[in-house]
């Protein structure tokens, strides 16, 4: 995932296994309402820290400890409403990739020595700036087609320029299954990354523009 082995940065994050694939740059809302969880946020404010949030390999998001997919998204706390009873109405903002290298349960919530792996390159390659330059077309086509498809569909005000922040935007929007999103979060290389969306986007807007044939028929 484009790091300097040199330099890898290794640290303790606290873990939210659910039902869902973040990616970096995407915004979650979260209703905290398990003990833990509160648990959980009060320590990431009282610290200003990152969790992280891991799609559920096995297990269940309420009740006993779910294990976690290897590879999640660390996130910052950008909004937290306090309710009366403790329950709490959270915004949280994605911003690097992480992988699980050990995970601890002596706390009431799930806490991993994490690898944070995503750095963001300010030059990209040329070649990198190509496979993007295609994948942002495919991208336009997608976000477009579907807003035909589906009345209720906001393409968003604008598409990254940067190759990996697209990538990324990619990844958020794709309507794919959640083990697919996963994979994709887990390719390591942005090239290859980008590429596997250029393969998803072109079924996509082919099987889009079926469906709006046949809804004209």
């Amino acid at each position: 995932m484009q790091t300097d082995p040199n330099h890898v940065e290794e640290k303790e994050l606290p873990l939210f296994p659910l039902n869902v694939v973040l990616f970096p740059g995407g915004l979650l809302p979260l209703h905290i309402f398990e003990q833990r969880y509160r648990e959980m946020v009060k320590f990431c404010i009282r610290n200003e820290s990152s969790f992280g949030i891991v799609m559920i390999e096995e297990g269940e998001e309420v009740g006993e400890a779910a294990k976690p997919c290897k590879i999640g998204t660390a996130v910052d706390l950008v909004e937290v409403n306090r309710l009366p009873d403790g329950r709490m109405n959270i915004m949280t903002s994605g911003h690097s990739r992480f992988e699980i290298l050990e995970v601890k349960d002596e706390l009431p919530y799930l806490v991993g020595r994490v690898r944070m792996l995503d750095t963001l390159d300010t030059e990209p390659d040329t070649s990198l700036e190509e496979i993007a330059a295609k994948t942002r077309e495919l991208y336009i086509e997608y976000e477009t087609l579907s807003s035909y498809l589906i009345f209720s569909w906001q393409a968003p005000d604008e598409n990254p320029e940067h190759p990996q922040q697209l990538a990324y935007q990619i990844g958020t929007r794709l309507r794919i299954p959640l083990n697919e999103k996963q994979e994709l979060l887990e390719i390591a290389s942005f090239d290859e990354l980008l590429k596997r969306e250029n393969e998803i986007l072109k079924i996509q807007n082919q099987q889009i523009v079926f469906q709006l044939a046949a809804r004209n028929n």
